[in-house]
C-alpha cells in the first residue's frame, strides 16, 4: 500500500477525516504541499480496497468494510506479482478487500484473491474487466487470481498467477512440445523474453486470472 494511504488509515483511527478541510490533512500528513487532488486519489484507493470510507457531504467516515450482500465478493489484496521477470515476493498479508459484484467477473470455481500487477510486460494481455469489456493489465492495476485452476492442465493458453522460488509472476501459460513457458504479451515483448520452468524448480500455480481492476 501507498505510504500516503497508510498514513491516511492511521489518521482515521483517531480523526474524522470527513470533517476536515483537505489541505488541512496535507499539513497532518507533513505533505504541506500535496494537492486536493492527489489526496482525493488516495481517498478513493482506500475506498476501492475496502479500508476507508469518506464522505465529505453527509460528514461521515467510516474505517473498513463489511459486505454481507452475498452479491459481492470480498476479495483480498494479499500484495505484488511481477509482470516481467519472476522478482515480487509471493506475499500473503493481507493489504485490504475488493468489493466487487458476482454479476462483474466469471463464477469462482475456488477461493478468490486479488494481487497488484507491477511491471509491463501484460500491458497487451486482453482481461475481462468487471465492465464486460477486456483490457491489458497495466503496472498499478489489480488481477482477481481464481484459486479453483492450479494444475497445469486446463490453463493452456490462460494467465495465471505462479511462483517460481518464491517469486510471484503473472504470464500466460503455454505448453510447448519440449517445455513450459510463461509468455508476456507486452509492447514491448523483446524485453519480456519467455521464463522457461525446469522440472526441478521450486514451481506452483496459484491461480487463474480471471479479471482485472483498474488501478
Amino acid at each position: 500500500m501507498h505510504e500516503i494511504q497508510e498514513r491516511l488509515v492511521e489518521l482515521a483511527q483517531d480523526y474524522d477525516l470527513s470533517r476536515i478541510p483537505l489541505r488541512m490533512v496535507a499539513n497532518m500528513l507533513g505533505k504541506d504541499s500535496m494537492s486536493p487532488g492527489v489526496l482525493q486519489h488516495h481517498f478513493a484507493q482506500l475506498e476501492k480496497k475496502g479500508l476507508l470510507y469518506i464522505d465529505r457531504k453527509a460528514k461521515t467516515q467510516r474505517l473498513g468494510t463489511r459486505v454481507d450482500d452475498d452479491r459481492f465478493y470480498k476479495i483480498p489484496i494479499v500484495g505484488a506479482a511481477s509482470c516481467g521477470p519472476a522478482n515480487s515476493f509471493g506475499d500473503e498479508s493481507i493489504e485490504g478487500y475488493i468489493n466487487i459484484s458476482k454479476n462483474s467477473v466469471p463464477r469462482i470455481k475456488g477461493d478468490a484473491f486479488a494481487v497488484r500487477a507491477t511491471g509491463g510486460s501484460m500491458n497487451r494481455a486482453e482481461i475481462p474487466t468487471p465492465n464486460g469489456s477486456v483490457a491489458p493489465l497495466e503496472d498499478g492495476d489489480y488481477a482477481i487470481v481464481d484459486t479453483g485452476y492450479t494444475e497445469l492442465d486446463g490453463n493452456e493458453g490462460k494467465y495465471i498467477v505462479s511462483i517460481i522460488n518464491g517469486m510471484a509472476n503473472i504470464k500466460k501459460l503455454t505448453m510447448r512440445q519440449y517445455d513450459i513457458a510463461l509468455m508476456s504479451e507486452s509492447t514491448d515483448q523483446a524485453a519480456y523474453p519467455p521464463i522457461i520452468i525446469h522440472e526441478d524448480d521450486d514451481y506452483m500455480i496459484n491461480g487463474r486470472v480471471v479479471a482485472v481492476v483498474k488501478g
